[in-house]
């Protein structure tokens, strides 16, 4: 159900732009990460004998939707703006033969690059990397 909700405020209510079937990209892109870095973290980081102990799983899984949120939330801006501003250079690659990947590869690893500056900023504020 957190999963839910947390796409449906990702794709609904704070996006600027939408695309057709957005809630399911979001709902697959944060449920699914959210579940499996939460199950594989209990099991082998945090050694739960249960994974899914509900006294320990729940606030962890609370922490990783939010951050997954801000980062999906990031990353499909990122992309919509992009190919929006973009338009004609990626209609002229496409005329030219250039498959859909090739065509939005510049665009993903920008709104990547977007996306994850959230999380490595936490992290390098509160000491978990050291960011040269």
């Amino acid at each position: 159900v957190l999963g839910g909700l947390a796409a449906l405020e990702v794709s609904e209510w704070t996006a600027k732009r939408t695309v057709k079937g957005m809630f399911w990209i979001t709902f697959t892109a944060i449920f699914g990460s959210a579940i499996s870095v939460g199950l594989i973290g209990s099991m082998f980081a945090m050694n739960f004998d249960p994974p899914y102990t509900a006294s320990k799983f729940i606030p962890t899984m609370g922490m990783l939707f939010g951050n997954t949120m801000v980062g999906v939330s990031l990353g499909m801006d990122s992309v919509l703006v992009s190919v929006d501003t973009r338009r004609d250079i990626v209609e002229c690659m496409l005329c030219y033969g250039a498959s859909r990947w090739e065509t939005v590869w510049p665009i993903a690893v920008d709104a990547a690059r977007t996306a994850m500056v959230p999380s490595i900023t936490s992290m390098g504020i509160t000491g978990l990397i050291s960011i040269p």
